[in-house]
């Protein structure tokens, strides 16, 4: 195996590594649940579940501030 071919591998590998872990963290956070456990109770989270009005009215305020 040459220099190159080891480059290639490694950088193929941290690219696919790194998509698997954006994608686990962007369904996490996409989900509505209180409670995430993920990869055998590995990646464990407890959050607020923001309700979609709390959401809404922050997008009218920030647009309000923008139009100042």
């Amino acid at each position: 195996m040459t220099g190159a071919e080891l480059i290639a591998l490694i950088s193929v590998g941290s690219t696919a590594l790194a998509t698997l872990i954006t994608t686990i963290f962007t369904s996490m956070s996409l989900s509505r649940c209180k409670n995430l456990r993920c990869c055998y109770d590995c990646i464990v989270c407890d959050r607020e579940v923001v309700n979609d009005e709390v959401i809404a009215r922050q997008v009218e305020l920030n647009g309000e501030n923008h139009n100042v």
